[in-house]
């Protein structure tokens, strides 16, 4: 370990890459260790979203590679020309004000972007070495996906660098960028898609007369169980459905009534909705 790590605009989502890798296992090999930063440098744009990073890191307790960091607002300046690698995470409309404010101390320096609908040509307008990922809020807890695409420039150790510290947030794939609006959708947006899905099914549960609380266990278990088989099974998500249906009984029954009221289809269009806004975000 040996460089430091800015985070311009440590909202939501950036603080679940630093919690990610703030909170990575202890690292014994030499080589690897060197792709984490010493230090992490935080800024946001006010006292009280520094406060809540700050909050943050001490409830996190000391990180297992003896990661410091500080948070910080209104010196993104002196923040990126004291870091080797940065760490994009502002909202997509205020992008543009904060690199052109950092343009001179940002040139050349590895650019790690999770903002939405930013492309890497737009973000080559301040240096060649880019990485745009698309990541959710499950990273926070070492349960994310992140997908990572990059620019012609980014070196093979940068790569390496960049595939090291998104690992820590679950599951990392790499695409190419012209997939990354649809990941945008499906990784971005997908947790509130399926947590809309988990709410449905425990008031659907409620509704018939399971307590709050049992009905929630429930679907929540259901939910990780299913998800588990699929994964461990590698079976198609067709076949394992059919597994569970029988001729004539509720399962079947149920899936019908559901096709009657367009689930599926909504299901689709609903993150076919979600990519084609990502499209337009970086183009405001």
């Amino acid at each position: 370990m040996g460089y430091t790590l800015t985070i311009l605009g440590c909202g939501v989502m950036g603080q679940a890459i630093l919690s990610a890798i703030y909170k990575a296992p202890k690292v014994t090999d030499s080589k690897i260790a060197l792709l984490y930063p010493t230090h992490i440098i935080a800024c946001n744009h006010d006292d009280a979203s520094v406060k809540q990073v700050e909050d943050l890191v001490k409830e996190m307790g000391e990180s297992p590679n003896g990661i410091t960091v500080s948070v910080t607002h209104s010196r993104n300046n002196e923040a990126v020309s004291q870091s080797s690698v940065v760490l994009l995470g502002t909202k997509p409309y205020l992008a543009e004000k904060v690199l052109d404010g950092v343009a001179p101390e940002i040139s050349n320096k590895l650019i790690i972007s999770i903002v939405a609908g930013w492309t890497i040509s737009q973000l080559q307008s301040y240096s060649k070495k880019v990485s745009r990922i698309m990541t959710n809020t499950p990273a926070r807890y070492g349960y994310g996906c992140a997908v990572v695409s990059h620019s012609t420039e980014t070196s093979t150790e940068d790569k390496t660098l960049v595939k090291e510290l998104i690992d820590r947030v679950g599951t990392c794939i790499e695409l190419p960028e012209r997939n990354m609006d649809a990941a945008t959708s499906l990784v971005g947006s997908g947790p509130a898609f399926v947590l809309l899905m988990l709410e449905s099914m425990t008031e659907a549960g409620i509704k018939m007369g399971i307590p709050f609380k049992e009905s929630l266990q429930c679907a929540t278990k259901v939910m990780e169980g299913t998800t588990k088989m699929l994964e461990l099974s590698g079976q198609h998500p067709s076949v394992l459905k059919h597994q569970v249906c029988t001729p004539g009984g509720t399962t079947i029954a149920g899936l019908c009534k559901m096709e009657d009221h367009g689930v599926k289809s909504g299901l689709i269009n609903g993150f076919q909705e979600a990519a084609d806004v990502a499209a337009k975000l970086g183009k405001k």
